[in-house]
This record gives structure tokens, C-alpha cells and sequence, in this order.
């Protein structure tokens, strides 16, 4: 018996040396932050350390007012489980500045929790000096506290070798930025500790002063190197995020290396950093707040096992409202008791569905046409809620007028009705062409683009509802165009210019290309493709899929998918233009359509666009993940999406209202 608890000392002690937060849980990340829209502590799930989803619909996780006794905001929220693992504790920063309308504040607030639903807190204010804290007769780094104007960002971090005044050991070392600007010129990094109750704090010590303001520490320990590590926010010297090491808690901190830090941002101003480490991984995430953008981002980047070498930033998907905030392990059973809780409490933040879905199930890239021949409207999705997309029908409805739809049935299926594919059925595009025929009666053909395992081909009926039959009995499109490397042979959109009467085929995922059809409408003319994206014009334009084409006024109006469609953040851009083959105007800067994850909707993209005949009465139909649930689902979010239509309005100048989309 002495034998095992000696190894097992022996194995823990570097562990216990080194100091840690403690680390559990494999099952997924709980985000705890700040909310963008208040000053309120909220919560995201996610199970890949990416993809998350807002809890309580970014909502309060608890009364700020409660907890915030200074100023009734709870902002910076830092999240850790107990050393021994028998609860949880939390640290914000004490500030309304919606109240203030001012950057100062006065105190922070320490909470715990035995289930991260129900939290105690206690709150210091530190302009009340010696008598907060529980060594009164400790030195104090100040003449007087009441000057103290900012106490920001606190983290928490457990040291086992801390050594209290009655032998005790173990600590938790809380550490902040602070500004008493009638002593000190500019913010420094202290600390205090906390006993293992949580409810008290000692006086503050400087951690250490680099001659400038520092504020919004990360620390973490690294076992790849045997030191401490510090993300920081530097507001003095080269501004910006840079990396501190030092061999213990309390020092000596090194002064940032300017050749290694989160540089890609450009001159854009960051701040609010999180470093955390995805399960069974080496390498490190970086969360962070980019605030010189509207609305602002928060953005995580990657760095190698050193906490170096920072990369590929993307924004945090998902989430409402992020700001500043950390990030934690969670087991099963601790995601699923919030995942239970948030479901139960839903009801209360989020409004139930009115006008959309405009019909059951799920299904996404949604075409619609007025047909001139039955006087009704028709709706053509891609059949959903397979991951993989690997469906292989297509469905169509109908309607009077656009708010009641009835199902019509498959219309094609490629398992049937289709030689050279059996499977993701994408995406299609139709139009209703006019022919007189020499005894003066007039006759309709309905061509149906579609695209069958990454080809597009061409399906011809009689009546918009169908039955459509394969034209070609082989793809009408399977080849990037010439010089193009990468993307996919997706999304067609077909469009007649009512200036010259010729009829086009817009397609392309990662690149943007457009071919003019023949009269026949199953072939392409000879010559014609021309590309109108390429790939590395992505950025510029904003573009990954998903074209539409219409006109209206002399003007050729662009419209494009922007982001993965899995993302909670594909959204529609759009462009105005003097030709159908050629972008001549620029991309307008106001997204089209985008998420409210407020109310719950996110993922919203893949468009069509349809007028009203007779009138100047537009309409946009689009999907979206299906709502509420299809969030919590992650990156298979993409794969359970619902159909919706909303008005879209035009400004005096011809450009664009943004949609608002609704419930």
C-alpha cells in the first residue's frame, strides 16, 4: 500500500510542482462569455471546439444584477473547474458601462458552482482598501485604494505551492489588470490569492511592469517547455497580442518576444485573449476579440504545442453575440445537463415560428418560378436531412400564393431517371420558355439544371410540375472551366436577358463562371463560357456559391452565396451590374441576408429571387438551419435545413434593403 502511494506521489509531483487548472472532460467545450449585447455572463456548446451554439439564446446564465453588486454588469467572464473537481468557480469583471457610459470600474466578482447552472458569488471592491481583503496588515501597493478606477479582465489559476500564514498550502492566484491613475500612469498586471472556499482574496501584488499598459492576461502552463505561458494584450510599445513565459506563477514574466505574435489582424485592434487546447491535441486554439470591425468579431487562430507560431484565424460560429470570455472542458453528462436545461428554459428567449418554415421538413436551395402557363408558383428544393447531402430525388409544391403550398411529389429521381448518377441530388434551377407554334397556339418546355454527384444536367418537361425526363442521358457541364484549379461543378442558375433575349447558365462553387445556352437549352454555345470569379478573387467579392441572376430597371443584379453552407454564418452578397457576363459594379459592402441568431436563425443563404407579375413586389426564398434545433447539431447543421421567404425591398438608388428574416 505505501509502495503504490509512493509511485503514485512520485508520478504526480511534477504535475503538482508545475501547478494547473484542473483539465476534465472529452465530450465538448463550454464557451462562458460575455455577451455582445449586454453586460451579461452567457453560454455556447459546441463539440468540436469551433462549432458552437448559444445556450438559453445568448441570454443571462444568471441575474448580473445579483452577482455584479458594484455596478450590476458582468463582463470578461473566466470559467475553471475546482482544483479537487468538486464544483466550478467563475471571476468577471464589476462593470455596466451601458450604466456608466464610462471605462472605469471598481471591483470583480468571485463565483461558484456545484453544477454551472446555480452560482454564490462574493464582491470586492477595491476602493475599499484594506478591509476587503484578508491580510489587512500585508505592505499595500498603494497609498489609497478609494482612487482605484479599473480592476479588468481576471483570470483564475490554482498553485499548489502557494503557502497560506497558518502553513496551509494551495491557492488560487487571481490575476488582473489595474489602473489607480492618481499613482500609476497606465494599467499593470496583479495578482491576489484566493483561499479553496473562494470568498476570500488577499491584498494585490504587482505581477510586473514592462513600462507600458498591459491588460487582458491568458496564462497557461505548458508541459512541452516546463513554463508558464502568457497571451496579453500590449496597449503600449507594439501593440497588440503577444506571448510571455516565465519559470513560475509569480515571475519573472519575460517581456513579449515582437517577432512572434498574433500578426494577421493587420492594424485592426485585438483584445480579450483564451488560449485553450482541443481534446487528445498538442496544439493550441486562440479565442480573441477583433473590436475595430462592425459588429465586432471574435476570432480564434491556432499556434503549435509551444504557444507559438500563430495561424489560420476564422470567426467563433455559432454564437450570437461573442465577446470576451474562456473556454472549458466539459464531460457527457455535463453537456448534456446544459444542453437539458437550455432546451427546458428555451421557450422563454425564443419565439416560436410563424410565417416560416413555408413548408414541412427539411430541404434547402430553394428555386422558385411563376409559371405564365398554369398561373401558379412552384417551389424546387434540394430534398435535406441526410448528412452527406447524399440524397437522390427532387420534390416539387405548388402554390396560389406563396404562403400555402401543396406537394406535387418527386419529380426526379436520379435512381430512376438518370444514366449517370445516383445520388446528391443539389441544387437545381428552372425556366419556363414560351414557344408559338405556326397555328398561332402557344406552348410551354420547362428546363430543369440540377447538379447529380459534383455534374450539372439538363431535365425537360411539359409542365412545370413534371414528369421531367433526363435530356442528354449524360452531364450538360462536368469540367471546371480551363485554368480553373479547385471548386466544384455546382449551383446553376438560369436567366433569359430581356435586353438581347439570350438565355445564360451561371455556376460554380470557389469560382463563379457563366456559359450562354443554345436555343436548344440542353447545350452549351461553343466558346461561350467566360469566368466571372475566380478563385482567388474570393475575398474581393465575397463569393463561395450559389448565384442568382435577375434584373430589374436596366441593371443585372448578382446575388452569391457567401461561407460553407454549414456554417451558421452563410450569408448572401450581392453586386449590381451593366451586363449579364461581365461584373462591372462593385460588391455592395451591406450584406443581403444574413443570421439573427437573437432569434434563433442561422445558416441563412442559397437563395432565389422571384417578382410579383405585374407589380414591383419582390421576394427572396432561402434556407436557413432548421430552427431551433438544427444549431445544436454543429457542422451537421448544414445537413437539416428548412425553406423560407421573405420580402426584399429596394432602396430609391436601386440598391438593396437588407432582409431582415423572420419567424
Amino acid at each position: 500500500m505505501k509502495k503504490t502511494a509512493l509511485i503514485f506521489g512520485l508520478l504526480l509531483a511534477p504535475f503538482m510542482a508545475s501547478g494547473q487548472n484542473l483539465q476534465k472532460g472529452d465530450y465538448g467545450y463550454l464557451y462562458c462569455h460575455m455577451s455582445g449585447r449586454g453586460e451579461w455572463t452567457a453560454y455556447a456548446l459546441s463539440r468540436d471546439g469551433i462549432h458552437f451554439h448559444d445556450l438559453l439564446g445568448g441570454n443571462a446564465v444568471f441575474n448580473p444584477e445579483e452577482h455584479a453588486r458594484i455596478e450590476g454588469g458582468t463582463r470578461d467572464a473566466y470559467i475553471c473547474r475546482k482544483h479537487d473537481g468538486s464544483g466550478y468557480l467563475m471571476v468577471t469583471t464589476d462593470m455596466a458601462n451601458h450604466k456608466s457610459h464610462t471605462w472605469n470600474n471598481y471591483g470583480i466578482d468571485l463565483l461558484t458552482s456545484d453544477d454551472l447552472i446555480n452560482w454564490k458569488s462574493v464582491t470586492f471592491d477595491f476602493r475599499k482598501g484594506a478591509e476587503i481583503f484578508s491580510d489587512k496588515d500585508a505592505p499595500d501597493v498603494y497609498k489609497d485604494f478609494s482612487t482605484v478606477n479599473r480592476v479588468w479582465a481576471p483570470q483564475i489559476f490554482w498553485n499548489p505551492n502557494y503557502q497560506w500564514p497558518n502553513g496551509k498550502r494551495g491557492g488560487y492566484f487571481i490575476y488582473y489588470s489595474m489602473l489607480n491613475s492618481a499613482e500609476e500612469k497606465y494599467d499593470r498586471m496583479y495578482y491576489s490569492y484566493a483561499d479553496e472556499s473562494f470568498t476570500t482574496l488577499t491584498k494585490p501584488r504587482l505581477l510586473f511592469d514592462w513600462g507600458y499598459a498591459t491588460i487582458d492576461a491568458d496564462i497557461n502552463y505548458l508541459p512541452s517547455d516546463g513554463l508558464y505561458h502568457m497571451m496579453i494584450k500590449k496597449e503600449g510599445g507594439k501593440p497588440g497580442l503577444f506571448t510571455s513565459t516565465a519559470p513560475a506563477l509569480e515571475g519573472p514574466w519575460s517581456l513579449p518576444s515582437d517577432d512572434d505574435y498574433i500578426n494577421f489582424e493587420g492594424k485592426k485592434k485585438c483584445e480579450g485573449v483564451s488560449a485553450f487546447q482541443l481534446q487528445g491535441d498538442s496544439t493550441w486554439r486562440i479565442g480573441y476579440v477583433e473590436y475595430s470591425s462592425r459588429p465586432v468579431r471574435y476570432r480564434i487562430c491556432k499556434a503549435d504545442k509551444y504557444l507559438s507560431n500563430f495561424n489560420s484565424p476564422r470567426d467563433i460560429e455559432g454564437v450570437e453575440a461573442p465577446q470576451h470570455g474562456s473556454f472549458m472542458t466539459l464531460t457527457r453528462e455535463e453537456y448534456e445537463t446544459l444542453e437539458q436545461w437550455s432546451c427546458k428554459e428555451e421557450s422563454k428567449y425564443l419565439a416560436p415560428n410563424k410565417n416560416n418554415p413555408v413548408i414541412p421538413g427539411y430541404f434547402a436551395d430553394p428555386e422558385i418560378l411563376y409559371a405564365e402557363k398554369t398561373g401558379k408558383y412552384y417551389l424546387y428544393p434540394t430534398t435535406d436531412g441526410i448528412v452527406g447531402w447524399k440524397n437522390h430525388d427532387f420534390k416539387v409544391y405548388s402554390s396560389e400564393d406563396m404562403k400555402t403550398w401543396t406537394r406535387n411529389g418527386v419529380m426526379l429521381d436520379l435512381q430512376k431517371d438518370c444514366s449517370w448518377a445516383n445520388e446528391k441530388a443539389w441544387a437545381p434551377c428552372i425556366i419556363e420558355r414560351k414557344y408559338s407554334r405556326k397555328d398561332g397556339k402557344t406552348t410551354y418546355k420547362y428546363f430543369y439544371y440540377f447538379v447529380a454527384d459534383g455534374k450539372i444536367g439538363v431535365a425537360v418537361a411539359d409542365n412545370p410540375e413534371g414528369p421531367f425526363k433526363d435530356a442528354l442521358g449524360h452531364p450538360l457541364i462536368s469540367q471546371r472551366p480551363e485554368g480553373v484549379k479547385g471548386g466544384a461543378v455546382i449551383d446553376p442558375d438560369v436567366f433569359r436577358d430581356p435586353k438581347s433575349g439570350n438565355y445564360y447558365l451561371y455556376w460554380g462553387n470557389g469560382f463563379l463562371a457563366v456559359s450562354e445556352l443554345n436555343d436548344d437549352m440542353t447545350s452549351i454555345k461553343e466558346g461561350s463560357t467566360r469566368l466571372l470569379i475566380n478563385r482567388n478573387q474570393k475575398g474581393r467579392y465575397h463569393y463561395n456559391e450559389a448565384t442568382y441572376v435577375f434584373y430589374r430597371n436596366g441593371k443585372y443584379y448578382f446575388t452569391w452565396s457567401e461561407n460553407d453552407t454549414r456554417s451558421p454564418n452563410y450569408q448572401v452578397r450581392y453586386a449590381i451590374s451593366d451586363s449579364p457576363t461581365s461584373l462591372t459594379g462593385q460588391v455592395e459592402k451591406k450584406v443581403l441576408l444574413a443570421k439573427d441568431g437573437r432569434q434563433g436563425i442561422w445558416g441563412t443563404g442559397h437563395h432565389s429571387v422571384i417578382q410579383k407579375p405585374g407589380t414591383d413586389e419582390w421576394y427572396i426564398v432561402y434556407h436557413r438551419f432548421s430552427r431551433p434545433d438544427a444549431i445544436k447539431k454543429g457542422w451537421n447543421a448544414g445537413y437539416y435545413r428548412e425553406i423560407c421567404i421573405d420580402r426584399l425591398y429596394f432602396n430609391e438608388d436601386g440598391t438593396l434593403q437588407a432582409v431582415k428574416p423572420s419567424l
